[in-house]
């Protein structure tokens, strides 16, 4: 990233922007911009969510997004497997079939965790609300990695996207980078918002150096248990 991350960071905030903008300049009702509406903004959600996603994990990459906000706990809601019966492509967009909806749980997922599943993601279905006095707008969304689905699902509301990370993520401001060695020879730069990133930050992010698959669950493990959530990965 040839950038130095704040120029980056406020484009995938104008993304976020233009997507509510144009959403709330839609006509209505909704069919009178076209009887594909919904598809259409399914196709909308989908491009702007993934910017954000990818646009945060180029940022980790590249050692341009502070710790602090790599580990920032999102709020969202969970809901377990149904009858271990898992979604494939062809009906991931059954939610409800598939899930105990109606037994969703409060969750915390950290910021690091919450991009990579948009990235991985296997279930992504937007929410929109409809109403005379407010027109369309993006209520939330149903979210599950490769992975996750097989445990549950999530469900984000688009207003706490925003707030607890798109935000955040615009505002960080990286003034140091700790640099390790690993085991195995490469170089391992720990970006910070402080002089001095809490100790348990800098071992999170240890944690999942490795970048695979079994470093990135013992970093949920460590990072929930911080968090006074339950060991179990819902992720």
């Amino acid at each position: 990233m040839i950038d130095d991350g704040p120029a980056f960071k406020f484009l995938l905030h104008r993304s976020v922007k233009r997507f509510d903008l144009d959403l709330a300049a839609w006509p209505w009702p909704p069919d009178r911009g076209g009887n594909d509406w919904g598809s259409y903004w399914q196709v909308r959600f989908e491009d702007t969510i993934f910017r954000v996603g990818l646009g945060v994990r180029k940022l980790i990459e590249a050692a341009k997004l502070s710790i602090e906000v790599q580990a920032r706990p999102i709020d969202v809601m969970f809901a377990p497997l149904r009858d271990n019966l898992v979604p494939n492509s062809q009906n991931s967009h059954r939610v409800n079939e598939y899930y105990e909806t109606e037994a969703m749980r409060p969750e915390k997922i950290p910021v690091l965790a919450l991009c990579h599943a948009v990235v991985h993601s296997h279930i992504l279905v937007p929410r929109f609300s409809v109403s005379g006095s407010t027109g369309l707008r993006l209520q939330d969304f149903f979210l599950a990695s490769d992975r996750g689905r097989k445990r549950g699902v999530y469900l984000v509301s688009w207003e706490t996207i925003v707030r607890e990370l798109v935000t955040p993520v615009v505002m960080d401001n990286v003034i140091s980078i700790r640099i390790w060695s690993t085991l195995d020879g490469e170089e391992l730069r720990i970006p910070a918002s402080t002089d001095r990133p809490a100790e348990e930050h800098i071992e999170f992010y240890k944690d999942i150096s490795t970048g695979n698959a079994n470093a990135v669950e013992k970093f949920l493990i460590k990072w929930r248990q911080s968090h006074g959530l339950s060991p179990e990965v819902t992720l």
